[in-house]
């Protein structure tokens, strides 16, 4: 009987244990759908598909059942071993009864995890919850946005040859509600294809968001054919072409691919018009076809027919012109890789911003002459006194009293030092590229004297993140982040007094000025001058050419310098980080202490261009002509909710410098001023952002000598081969009249191709192609050739 009862109590009690077990689990799950009236949907990206580097937008569609409902949408990694460094991201929202709503929170690609939960709360309440989903893509991969009537529009990217065409593709349909009002939002896609689309049915700011995003280095192809106009709309005036009408075709000559011949068996409708500007790729009797040109930071391609229009659509050969057309379209920018994050390479920046002036440390013999005092009066003075009164014993008093008052007067200084308010610090780069356009990228330090909550807010279109702590794992998001059109706000919980919070900002300004140089290059000599027409008062100016630099010291606006600087072209070549290395210490404030370069606020800011040029640095497409200086001031607005402090701050400016024909009407081209592109290669080949690493084999470059179609009249062309590993590499140049490469040495006289020589190894369309291999059996990294030249422009 006693055992029946021990059985039963053990079993009593195993029970009771599973369901207090359980308990936690239940009430989680009731506490989910605590609000059953509340439904929420998600859709990532594109139909699910986002690129891992960059913004993805989670398209969240909440339907509400029950009354009305006001809270946030807030997207977070949930589970504390993945979340990232503690921050979410939020969107206020309300929803009537009865009612559904669809929000589009914008989140860092980073973000996407496989325990990230989107849901509605209330306060500390949870009223809704669900898992997002998504299908990520490296960074290897371009993503190609297409807004086309027809779905299949641009699926022959997807088939371009591997021998050819290096990246990985990913078309998706970008539907009109997942276009922003932003530029910088639209950088979730690398590409951006109008065919056959209804451009009104956007509205103005998304656009606008187009112009803006392409001007900020997007790709962007306008097509269509007879629905030219209808696709362009209110951005017909970014094409190279003017459209003015359409014609018929009986032939496509132009477009082939290898032994692949587009044959027509009807007249084929094309797009007409006049030429604005820029580089005709193709074009049938007269009449372009597919033509390039700049705008701003990025580029433009007019194709002069419908891309699902058949025959072509169909077509054996097409994924191969294609992947001919595009390098010469859009040349490095295809290659050119973003940042997984907006805090990649801002390390040095937050150091710089943490330097708050106001909160240095006393000077190192402050501190001595003030502990030797107290080591003084603690001990020698204290004794004797005591000794002398007999009253040695009061030492076991005095001693520790006296050493409270140190301490808090030590304290109530660093208090007063510290003040009883918020302290707001920037550092910041501002990146003009004079056209009255500025990327200002910024770091912004919060030093807060209480604990607390606090709510950043960073003024401006743009993106904007709280800059990770550092702290992983923690139990909970501690910061909220909300990235709305014009601004973005960080609310920082759980903060400790005397201490500091960051927050990363990247955002894209409208008339700054430009510096307007009157610069000539003559006898090797760049002589002229560079007026300051913008805003902001510089220090410690320096003008570079290549590795050359000449100092100077305040620049005020409306001011102006005289520049005479030593130029050769062959200091164009610095390469990646020894290159900037070399001359980082010469653009640092010359009353700077040589042995802590890294160590001030300046230097900081100048290792951020370090950090960002290795690797990623190409001096074949770098400005070799800019001016820098120094401005004390913060250029991003900020503003702290319940507080007046405005932000103190330091700017670097940079800015490219432009060259002016000389009196002769020769000018000078320097690198970076070409489009240079892979036309073919037999070994394998791994492409980076400066280059290419390659096998055993060969790489053909093509250089196109007519910067935004203007033609050239050579007088000396300069060409230098460079490589990351310093690898030898034999080197051929093409003779378009003997249709033959001829040894680099027979051509090249100390990397000067003369005007004698122009006329063989420049073709008549201005490409200069050049072939460098290797028969080593090791992968060298081989960078695109720098090419400047000096001559004339025959027709602008």
């Amino acid at each position: 009987m006693k055992i029946k009862k021990s059985r039963h109590w053990l079993f009593v009690l195993s029970v009771s244990l599973l369901i207090f077990a359980l308990l936690p689990a239940g009430i989680s799950s009731a506490e989910q759908q605590a609000n059953t009236a509340v439904k929420l949907e998600t859709k990532v990206g594109f139909e699910g598909d986002y690129k891992e580097s960059g913004l993805v937008p989670v398209q969240v569609t909440i339907t509400n059942t029950g009354p009305d409902i006001e809270g946030d949408l807030v997207v977070d990694s949930g589970d504390t071993s993945q979340r990232s460094e503690g921050v979410a991201f939020f969107q206020p929202v309300s929803v009537a009864s009865g009612s559904t709503k669809q929000v589009t929170i914008t989140i860092p690609a980073q973000m996407m995890r496989s325990y990230t939960y989107v849901s509605l709360m209330q306060g500390e309440k949870m009223v809704a919850q669900t898992r997002v989903y998504g299908r990520g893509y490296g960074g290897n991969t371009l993503m190609v946005g297409v807004m086309a009537d027809n779905p299949d529009t641009a699926n022959f990217l997807g088939v371009m040859p591997r021998d050819i065409w290096t990246k990985n593709v990913k078309v998706v349909q970008l539907k009109q509600e997942l276009v922003p009002s932003s530029g910088v939002h639209l950088q979730m896609v690398d590409m951006l294809i109008l065919n056959n689309y209804a451009l009104d049915t956007l509205n103005s700011q998304q656009i606008q968001a187009i112009r803006d995003w392409t001007d900020l280095g997007g790709m962007l192809v306008l097509a269509g054919g007879p629905q030219y106009k209808k696709t362009a709309g209110a951005l017909q005036d970014m094409s190279p072409v003017e459209v003015t009408g359409v014609t018929q075709l009986t032939s496509l000559s132009a477009m082939k691919a290898e032994d692949r011949v587009l044959e027509l068996t009807a007249p084929f409708t094309v797009s007409t018009g006049t030429l604005r500007g820029g580089n005709v790729l193709a074009e049938e009797g007269g009449i372009p076809l597919f033509v390039s040109r700049s705008f701003g930071q990025g580029k433009v391609l007019y194709v002069a027919y419908d891309l699902a229009q058949e025959p072509i659509a169909s077509w054996a050969g097409n994924g191969r012109f294609w992947a001919e057309v595009l390098p010469k379209a859009f040349g490095s920018t295809l290659v050119t890789e973003k940042y997984d994050t907006l805090q990649d390479g801002m390390w040095s920046l937050r150091r710089a911003a943490e330097q708050i002036p106001s909160l240095k440390l006393p000077d190192v013999s402050g501190f001595a002459v003030f502990f030797g005092l107290y080591a003084l009066i603690a001990g020698p003075m204290l004794f004797f006194i005591l000794r002398y009164k007999r009253k040695q014993s009061y030492m076991w008093v005095l001693v520790p009293l006296l050493s409270v008052i140190t301490g808090l007067g030590i304290f109530s200084f660093g208090a007063y030092q510290r003040g009883t308010g918020v302290l707001l610090h920037q550092a910041g780069i501002v990146e003009l590229n004079n056209d009255g356009k500025a990327k200002v990228s910024a770091v912004t330090s919060m030093f807060v004297p209480l604990n607390g909550e606090y709510r950043m807010t960073i003024h401006g279109a743009g993106l904007a993140q709280p800059y990770a702590s550092g702290r992983r794992f923690e139990e909970e998001a501690n910061v909220w982040a909300w990235l709305d059109a014009d601004r973005a706000e960080m609310r920082f919980h759980n903060v400790e007094f005397w201490s500091m919070r960051n927050a990363v900002s990247q955002q894209y300004i409208e008339n700054t000025g430009s510096f307007t140089s009157n610069l000539t290059l003559n006898n090797g000599k760049l002589q002229g001058t560079v007026t300051n027409e913008t805003a902001f008062a510089l220090r410690d100016v320096r003008v570079m050419a290549g590795s050359q630099v000449q100092n100077f010291g305040e620049l005020a606006p409306g001011g102006t310098i005289q520049v005479d600087l030593s130029f050769s072209p062959s200091a164009q070549l610095m390469q990646g980080r020894s290159g900037m290395r070399r001359i980082a210490s010469r653009l640092i404030p010359a009353n700077t202490n040589s042995n802590a370069l890294y160590e001030t606020r300046e230097g900081n800011i100048i290792q951020v261009l370090e950090e960002r040029d290795d690797y990623r640095y190409d001096p074949s497409q770098a400005s070799s002509l800019k001016i820098i200086g120094w401005a004390d001031q913060a250029v991003t607005e900020v503003s702290v909710e319940g507080s007046s402090a405005k932000p103190e701050g330091i700017t670097l400016v940079t800015a490219p410098l432009q060259m002016k024909p000389s009196p002769g009407g020769d000018v000078f081209f320097p690198a970076g001023s070409f489009e240079i592109v892979k036309s073919g290669n037999t070994a394998r080949l791994e492409e980076v952002p400066n280059g290419y690493y390659m096998e055993k084999g060969d790489l053909t470059f093509d250089v196109y000598l007519r910067p935004n179609g203007a033609k050239l009249a050579i007088n000396k062309l300069y060409l230098f081969i460079w490589s990351e590993d310093n690898a030898f590499f034999s080197k051929e140049v093409y003779n378009w009249k003997t249709g033959s490469f001829d040894p680099y040495d027979k051509v090249f006289t100390g990397s000067v191709l003369g005007q004698d020589k122009a006329g063989s190894y420049v073709s008549d369309e201005g490409v200069l192609r050049v072939r460098v291999s290797h028969d080593s059996q090791d992968n060298r990294h081989i960078g695109r050739p720098l090419v400047s030249v000096e001559g004339k422009v025959v027709n602008p």
